[in-house]
């Protein structure tokens, strides 16, 4: 691996490119509110668990950016004698060094903005990176990952038309205070790892069909019905609900929401250079994934067989996703590749269970965190415009000349939130999203814009999107009638805030442009228009693949930086090339 000492970034070039490694130290602050920065003690002393989880949530969705083969991963690692190391880790890939040190030092500076209720340390060197990333050989007996559970079922039914069933469970949300396993880690006598790894994916057209697909079937099977005459059985005969499929139902109909695009290949993994204490192992797995309300454990304990623990090791030191899975799918029916991707695939909500930044400590509490030991600038929510170069914070307070053109011109930010709950028409959220993001890839401006999604949003998922961060645009695909947009709830279920308030919350966050892809959006509209720049909203029925086509054709306009006004008639040509009409206006401010 090469060293760029001036940039703090580690490289190593093969024959496809040149990787890219940056680190953060990252230190809780004592009482600080996880979303507003103020002191949140009320002179107890005791931080708010629940706020600081809710703030990882909103900050890791924010961090869904699969372009440069982005790679993240959050580490805490122990050495007996000393303090517990929080890190966060990022990899990114480029054809050349310089442009993989380039993007690298971007990911580090949006990692570096961090909730409230932490901050971060920039690892300065190269031999630093490398040791954080290999900071041990593994005992054959200290190398373990947490996984999703797969299921499998015989079918109860004659019509099941297939040998076997397969289903894989939602990560169950864990513990709300990791804090007894903290304690337990810093009394360990042994060197001790817990890497969670984050690969953010855009979900591929053949597996979002899979998902659609495999729930549509389970869904019939788990309805009561009758069964299909056939020449050997001249009538018909009912047929009841099958229990596998009834519950596996349940499970792809949610993943056929929650999956469509912003999601992330995850790896958990524990390890140490001695043998993994059970107890310990037990306790991390239950602190991650505690079992549901339903008593039901929907995570496995996989540990590699011996020709498997090189490249399982490989992925840690590399932040890499190799498969390995011989015990993990010995036991199973051959389970396809797309159900496989599927127990690898998480959205933000789900994978913050494993993702946890560090807690301050409580009233009386041990410290258990290390504070910061590199030198160099503290990130402590610097903001997304600030550049970490050559270990100088640059922000726009510097009368600093840019590089270029391209690193002047102001980043435009984008936050797609999609919704679609359960009983309502099915939407292509996914493809909404795709086209968006193909559009901004392919576009002039691709280098200075960036977007954020939201899938099954619920209101406070929106609200807490826009406390994190500032955006330009806020694009919703979903539903809508006249007395609202059509959000989700903790459920999955219908839910429409005031459209008043929704509007009021649009004016508060300074968005500059509302684009409001559903029926009868100008019910937010009308009222939105008053405080943003330009709103896009409809006043009737909007079909489905007219808001795709739109979609495409008002960001390619803005990838090639036309106006709003310029975007919104490309967007509506576009469409109208494609034989469909884009029924809605543009409104100005205050119109």
């Amino acid at each position: 691996m090469g060293d760029r000492h001036a940039a703090g970034v580690l490289t190593a070039a093969g024959p496809h490119g040149v990787h890219a490694w940056v680190a953060l130290l990252v230190e809780p602050v004592p009482g600080r509110d996880s979303v507003t920065g103020t002191d949140s003690s009320n002179g107890t002393g005791e931080p708010s668990r629940a706020d600081a989880a809710i703030a990882d949530a909103g900050w890791l969705a924010g961090q869904w950016d699969p372009s440069g083969g982005t790679r993240l991963e959050l580490r805490y690692l122990h050495r007996p004698g000393e303090k517990l190391r929080c890190v966060l880790l990022g990899r990114v890939h480029a054809p050349a060094e310089d442009a993989a040190i380039a993007a690298a030092l971007r990911l580090r500076d949006r990692l570096g903005t961090l909730p409230a209720h932490v901050r971060a340390t920039p690892v300065g060197s190269a031999a630093e990176i490398q040791g954080l990333l290999d900071p041990f050989r593994p005992h054959p007996s200290g190398l373990v990952e947490v996984r999703k559970q797969i299921r499998s079922g015989q079918p109860a039914r004659r019509d099941a038309g297939v040998a076997y069933y397969l289903a894989v469970s939602r990560l169950a949300s864990g513990a709300s205070s990791w804090d007894p396993l903290w304690q337990s880690v810093a009394d360990l006598p042994q060197p001790f790892l817990l890497t969670v790894g984050l690969e953010p994916y855009a979900p591929p057209a053949p597996f979002v069909a899979m998902l659609n697909d495999v729930a549509a079937q389970y869904r019939r099977l788990a309805t009561p019905g009758r069964s299909t005459p056939t020449p050997l059985r001249g009538v018909s005969y009912e047929v009841g609900a099958d229990p596998f499929a009834a519950w596996a139902a349940q499970l792809f109909a949610e993943a056929s929401r929650r999956y469509q695009s912003g999601v992330f290949r995850t790896r958990i993994t524990l390890a140490s250079p001695e043998p993994l204490p059970e107890p310990l192992v037990a306790r991390v797995a239950a602190t991650i994934c505690a079992p549901r309300g339903d008593r039901e454990i929907t995570h496995v304990l996989v540990a590699p067989e011996p020709g498997e623990r090189e490249i399982a090791w490989r992925n840690v030191t590399t932040l890499d996703n190799g498969r390995w899975d011989r015990r993990y799918l010995g036991h199973l029916p051959p389970v396809p590749t797309g159900m496989r991707l599927l127990a690898e695939t998480m959205d933000a909500s789900e994978a913050v269970s494993a993702w946890r930044l560090p807690p301050a400590p409580g009233t009386g509490g041990r410290t258990v965190f290390s504070g910061p030991v590199f030198q160099g600038p503290v990130f402590n929510n610097i903001g997304a415009n600030a550049t970490i170069v050559n270990g100088s914070t640059v922000t726009n307070a510097f009368n600093t000349a840019p590089a270029s053109a391209a690193e002047a011109a102001p980043r435009m930010r984008i936050l797609l939130a999609c919704a679609n709950p359960r009983g309502s028409v099915p939407l292509r959220t996914g493809a909404e999203d795709r086209t968006l993001r193909q559009s901004i890839k392919l576009s002039a401006e691709r280098d200075r814009i960036d977007i954020e999604t939201l899938n099954a949003v619920t209101i406070d998922d929106l609200r807490r999107a826009l406390l994190g961060k500032q955006f330009d645009i806020v694009h919703f695909s979903g539903h809508g009638t006249r007395q609202g947009l059509v959000f989700e709830d903790d459920a999955g279920q219908l839910f429409q805030p005031s459209s008043t308030a929704l509007a009021e919350l649009l004016a508060r966050r300074k968005i500059k442009v509302a684009v409001l892809n559903a029926c009868y959006s100008l019910s937010v509209g009308r009222i939105s228009a008053i405080g943003t720049e330009y709103t896009i909203a409809s006043d009737g029925p909007l079909s489905d693949p007219a808001a795709i086509e739109f979609t495409r054709g008002f960001y390619d306009a803005l990838g090639a930086g036309l106006a709003v006004p310029d975007a919104f008639e490309e967007g509506k040509g576009t469409a109208a090339l494609k034989g469909l009409t884009y029924d809605a206006i543009l409104l100005n401010r205050g119109e």
